[in-house]
């Protein structure tokens, strides 16, 4: 297939403040639509055009505590199909909507612990151009902790990372027409050093 050109027009304003910052950004995103036809080929059939909103809220509002939330809201919507038939139907593999709301914070207690999470809604996405098959929304827990400390002398940090504390199962994407399973529960602990 030909390479594409997108066009994407964007407004947005960001404040900071030295702890906290916002922002707020509208937008419009158009690009060729690609999928199979019912008996045909792989091909460019029309044009997506994504309007959107997005809120952003980052920053230390209070010692310790640090937050990076966002959320995103989509209107992925096709137009000039074939034939008109798929005009005004969503995007296929677009979530109408993602939510992240994310922080962690320092333990006063313990000197150098950290514990952090972040919870991650996404909202349904059409499998189809037609429209009549889609995947739900979904929901995700990452929990995280991070501990600094000294060994022999040496700077360490031990970090322990949670993916889907829950062990939801769940359709993370319909991109591209294809189903992607999200993961299920994943562990990981890693220590690291700087020499």
């Amino acid at each position: 297939m030909k390479p594409y050109v997108s066009e994407q027009n964007e407004l947005g304003m960001k404040f900071e403040d030295g702890t906290l910052g916002a922002g707020i950004a509208l937008f419009e995103i158009t690009k060729p639509e690609a999928y199979g036809e019912t008996g045909g080929t792989y091909d460019y059939y029309g044009e997506q055009r994504n309007r959107g909103l997005e809120l952003s809220l980052f920053g230390e509002p209070l010692a310790g505590l640090r937050i990076n939330t966002w959320a995103t809201w989509l209107d992925p919507k096709l137009q000039h199909t074939q034939n008109g038939t798929n005009d005004g139907n969503y995007a296929v593999g677009v979530a109408k909507y993602r939510l992240v709301l994310g922080g962690e914070y320092d333990l006063r207690k313990v000197q150098g612990l950290t514990l952090g999470g972040k919870v991650i809604r996404s909202g349904p996405q059409y499998v189809n151009t037609s429209n009549s098959l889609a995947i739900d929304p979904w929901t995700r827990v990452d929990v995280s902790a991070r501990y600094e400390t000294t060994l022999a002398q040496q700077d360490v940090t031990w970090r322990l990372n949670i993916t889907n504390l829950m062990n939801e199962g769940y359709w993370a994407s319909a991109a591209g027409g294809y189903l992607t399973q999200g993961n299920p529960r994943e562990i990981k602990l890693s220590l690291s050093t700087e020499f």
